[in-house]
């Protein structure tokens, strides 16, 4: 029978253990729906001689991220938040990584590719699926629902192994250290002004001063938020956000006839949004790109997107892998060419995509 470690000494114990492997597979179980941050429930752990599910709710993780710091490479698949939420317990990132799913999309398969496919297509192992719902925090967790955690790290060696041969046989090795060294860059986690206010398009269709105040309002309600430690939209809802920022209220009165706000929100936050429409500047400090391409931003776009498709064709990979459609769409608007511009990515688009890079950034500079 499974059973979570809950005992400070068994960590300590454990902690050492992968401090001293050469590999430790990795995975994390959490919940956030009612919650700003997320809840870590369970890490599970592997080595080539233990498996251990660890219990944090009852217990000090931080030796644990301590000995995740280790030389022993760290196996995960698809592991951003997972190691964003090990930052948030511990302080510290597991290095240095593996990502399954990474180098699983650098030999070909889909960029998302979820781990119980990745298992039956290399491993030719079925795993099950019926615990996927599950609510992590509830205590106690059932054998079958550790049974389901474990398979979780289990195959996670085996696949580093399968993905390996292959990388070293396609000369892509390189590729994926890049690729999961940026996800050891704590910058990665930290909150962004200009990365949030990107997440909700939407503001690129109001007009400059009432995008300004729907920045100020999203940032305000970032605070609220967490702050309180609930989700955004509890808070205040998007949609009402983005009616308050095109048709500004007048005072308490008309905050009480929006739709979407009740009077209970109104009471305990409507001085507060007040203030912040009030205080607001002028313009958006962190201006939206336009909704649309203009017509040089589409063909540079369409010339960018032709070029990354081509090579990753030739490549047996997605485009997606060597640059998203948005983060194309971002470029040719004159957003900073990011790892376009440098590492493999850069290799592999070649002079044409340095052309194509310095163009835009030409034609923006020019703009300025």
């Amino acid at each position: 029978m499974t059973e979570l470690l809950t005992d400070g000494a068994a960590l300590a114990q454990l902690s050492t253990a992968i401090t001293a492997s050469p590999w430790t597979g990795l995975d994390t179980e959490f919940v956030r729906e009612r919650t700003y941050y997320a809840k870590l429930c369970l890490v599970q752990v592997a080595t080539p001689d233990t498996m251990a599910l660890v219990d944090p709710l009852p217990l000090d993780i931080t030796p644990l991220g301590q000995a995740l710091a280790g030389p022993g490479v760290k196996i995960l698949h698809a592991g951003r938040q997972d190691l964003e939420l090990l930052l948030q317990e511990t302080g510290v990132l597991p290095a240095p990584l593996f990502d399954t799913q990474m180098a699983a999309a650098l030999v070909g398969h889909d960029e998302q590719i979820g781990y119980a496919n990745l298992v039956a297509q290399l491993l030719k192992v079925e795993l099950a699926k019926d615990a996927t719902r599950t609510n992590w925090a509830a205590r106690p967790l059932s054998d079958r629902q550790l049974a389901y955690a474990q398979d979780d790290v289990r195959h996670l060696d085996a696949l580093r192994t399968a993905l390996l041969a292959e990388l070293e046989r396609l000369g892509r090795t390189a590729w994926l250290v890049e690729d999961c060294a940026a996800l050891n860059d704590p910058g990665l986690y930290r909150f962004s002004p200009e990365q949030l206010v990107r997440r909700y398009r939407q503001g690129a269709n109001l007009s400059p001063p009432a995008q300004a105040l729907f920045q100020a309002l999203l940032l305000w309600r970032e605070d609220a938020a967490r702050e309180a430690d609930l989700p955004r939209a509890w808070v205040v809802p998007d949609a009402v956000l983005m009616d308050l920022a095109a048709r500004p209220p007048k005072g308490r009165a008309d905050l009480v006839e929006r739709r979407g706000l009740d009077e209970r929100q109104v009471r305990r936050l409507g001085d507060q949004m007040l203030d912040v429409l009030q205080g607001a500047p002028d313009h958006p400090l962190h201006p939206w790109p336009a909704a649309r391409l203009d017509a040089e931003e589409e063909r540079l776009y369409q010339a960018l997107t032709a070029l990354i498709d081509a090579r990753a064709q030739a490549l047996g990979i997605q485009g997606g892998i060597v640059g998203s459609r948005r983060t194309l769409k971002e470029v040719a608007q004159g957003a900073a060419p990011g790892n376009l511009a440098r590492g493999w990515r850069a290799e592999v688009l070649g002079a044409e995509g340095e052309r194509l890079l310095a163009e835009i950034a030409e034609r923006h500079a020019d703009a300025t």
